[in-house]
């Protein structure tokens, strides 16, 4: 139970840290960026935290084997969710979104923990033939091609990107052979430098970015991030003090860490990463110790999900990683995402707590 509560205890100072420093944006300022919405923002992503909060403690209640029983309708009922933006009108140029009154869901948020209870599902099944080319890789992986292809049409290549590489890591962590692992690897980046050199797959945006990145230029996002960092220095100016900040697109979602590089400074971004590994380690260290397949698989997955994109967005900050719209679990604005993440971390507290005494399945 101690190790529960010091998961819920690090989750809870990273969304409190997310709250800061979305509180300690200027309402005026912010106008200029987002306009008239600018006003609602703190309260628009508290709104999104209860929410995700109570659907959090519904799946800490609820038995996790249920989502077991309930894997292929889960399926089914995600890829049907991504398909919806195709018949709806495009925002901001992309179908990413089905809007709501009062509320936009981005469902490939959603197909993240969905993919993630279907791979643990499928790796419990099958877990004596997971060394085997068909069964342990190819077949998995073919489960898979449907969320990613989806979500590639939207277009959101960032996060198809974050997708393959979470099953290419819960198939090797649970018995598929390394070579396979590598050569999907190899045909992803030969599929992106053909991309590159013949304009076809990518969007103009698209090869835009990742043409500019190596070419070692740094988008206008990028440059004003990294001059964020810069000034904070190593102990920040200070909660509200932060600048540079307001010139930084999307600073409250996928550039959060700009801000908190500005306001809390070097060590402030050390400390947050610091927790973020913390707590995976915590969680893998977890699931090492359960008999239940499907339940190791789960937790390894979910960890793995959030390795990926704080690995992810602390590259794009900093320079390191071409411009992705993939957001800092638990601290971004984005209502799907930090919705989905505390849901898919409700699963992972009623694992902790029920499966102790089970035996692997």
């Amino acid at each position: 139970m101690s190790n529960v509560v010091s998961i819920l205890l690090i989750v809870s100072i990273l969304i409190s840290v997310g709250l800061i420093l979305i509180a300690s944006f200027d309402v005026t300022a912010q106008m200029n960026l987002f306009g008239n919405t600018a006003r609602d923002l703190l309260y628009s992503h508290v709104v999104k935290l209860i929410i995700g909060a109570f659907l959090m403690t519904v799946a800490m209640i609820v038995d996790y084997k249920i989502h077991i029983k309930l894997a292929q309708f889960y399926y089914f009922l995600s890829l049907g969710l991504l398909l919806i933006p195709f018949f709806l009108p495009k925002i901001n140029g992309t179908s990413r979104w089905i809007s709501l009154p009062g509320f936009s869901f981005q469902p490939s948020e959603l197909a993240k923990i969905v993919l993630i209870i279907s791979l643990s599902v499928y790796i419990s099944q099958n877990k004596e033939q997971m060394k085997t080319f068909y069964t342990g890789f190819l077949k998995p992986l073919l489960l898979s091609l449907p969320f990613l292809a989806l979500i590639v049409l939207e277009p959101d290549l960032s996060t198809s990107v974050v997708l393959l590489l979470l099953v290419l890591m819960m198939l090797y962590s649970h018995g598929a052979r390394g070579a396979y692992i590598f050569m999907t690897v190899l045909l992803l980046f030969a599929i992106f430098y053909l991309a590159l050199n013949n304009g076809f797959f990518l969007k103009d945006y698209q090869l835009w970015r990742l043409r500019t990145f190596l070419e070692g230029d740094h988008p206008e996002q990028v440059s004003k991030a990294i001059q964020a960092l810069r000034e904070g220095g190593l102990v920040g100016k200070g909660v509200g003090l932060g600048e540079v900040k307001l010139a930084v697109p999307a600073v409250v979602s996928d550039f959060i860490l700009a801000a908190a590089g500005e306001e809390f400074g070097m060590i402030g971004i050390i400390a947050i990463t610091l927790l973020f590994f913390l707590l995976v380690s915590i969680m893998l260290r977890l699931a090492e110790k359960l008999q239940d397949t499907f339940a190791t698989a789960y937790i390894t997955g979910f960890s793995f999900l959030i390795i990926l994109q704080v690995l992810i967005n602390l590259g794009v900050v900093t320079g390191a990683l071409p411009v992705t719209g993939v957001t800092l679990p638990f601290l971004s604005y984005g209502g799907s995402s930090i919705i989905t993440m505390l849901l898919g971390l409700g699963v992972v507290i009623n694992i902790l707590t029920h499966s102790n005494g089970s035996e692997r399945s």
